[in-house]
Parts: C-alpha cells; structure tokens; sequence
C-alpha cells in the first residue's frame, strides 16, 4: 500500500475535500461511485472506486470473467487476445468498443491502444488528434506514435 500523509480539516457537517492529488493518483474522475471500507480496530476508513459487476475496459455486465482483482467480458479478451497475436506482424482488425466509457487507457499495451484509436477512427473519421487523444484520454504526441503504428501494420486511416 502507498502511504501519502495529508491532511485536511472536517467542516461542521462533518465533511472534507479530498486533495486532488489523491484522486489522481487513484484514479478517481468526477461523478465516480465511491465504496467506504471501515477497520474499527485500527481506526482506518478506506475508500475505493465502485466498478460494480461490469468488464474493467468497456463496462459490459456480459460473459464477464475474473483475472486478479477485476472482471473482464469476452469482448475485451479477445480484443486483447488478438492484440497479441498482431504483434506477429498480423493486421489489426477493428473491433466494437464503446468510446464514451474508455477508462485508463495509458498504460495499455500500444496494440490494444492501437486497436482502439482504431475503432475511434472508424466511429469519428472527422474528428481532430486532440479529440482523439481526450477519448483515449492519452496524449496528442502518443495518437501520432499510434496512426504510425497502424499504418506500419497495413491498415488504412481513414
């Protein structure tokens, strides 16, 4: 567990801000659910993001399956699946993903991110690589390294 000593003051109604560094640094984004965890021994309240029984990638309730700590539906398996295959120097082939529910998506390996900058090509050839990279929530440098990708491996860009 990482320790990052803050503090802040509890207003009247027994409230408190928590620092944005902390919510960045657990991935927590406006209008997230949050789970409370209390261990009355130790005098510590934990708290965490609500995912619920739904895929880690696309938020799906289907076919879901447990790898570690989350759940992922056999969509994204075989997204990922066939991301490693095309490392073989196969043509990625474009698979549904739903872009409005794009989580993380940095630390993704570059095929899978590749594969779904695809997708959004696809779904919104109009629009600009800042959008693009704001869907991805990636940088606009990194959409570029992306499309070279893409078209090393065969694809069209449209």
């Amino acid at each position: 567990m990482k320790y990052i000593a803050m503090t802040r003051i509890l207003d009247h109604l027994g409230r408190f801000t928590i620092p944005k560094e902390i919510l960045y640094t657990c991935d927590f984004e406006p209008l997230d659910t949050v789970e409370f965890f209390i261990d009355t021994e130790k005098g510590i309240i934990i708290l965490k993001k609500y995912i619920g029984q739904s895929c880690k990638f696309c938020q799906s309730t289907e076919g879901l399956s447990a790898f570690k700590d989350s759940l992922i539906c056999n969509k994204c398996i075989n997204m990922i699946k066939n991301a490693f295959k095309s490392k073989a120097k196969k043509p990625l082939t474009p698979k549904p993903v739903k872009d409005t529910e794009t989580d993380r998506r940095a630390l993704q390996p570059k095929e899978v991110m590749a594969q779904l900058l695809l997708n959004l090509l696809e779904k919104h050839p109009n629009a600009t690589q800042q959008e693009y990279a704001d869907m991805l929530r990636i940088s606009q440098a990194r959409v570029s390294q992306l499309k070279q990708i893409i078209e090393e491996s065969g694809e069209d860009i449209i």
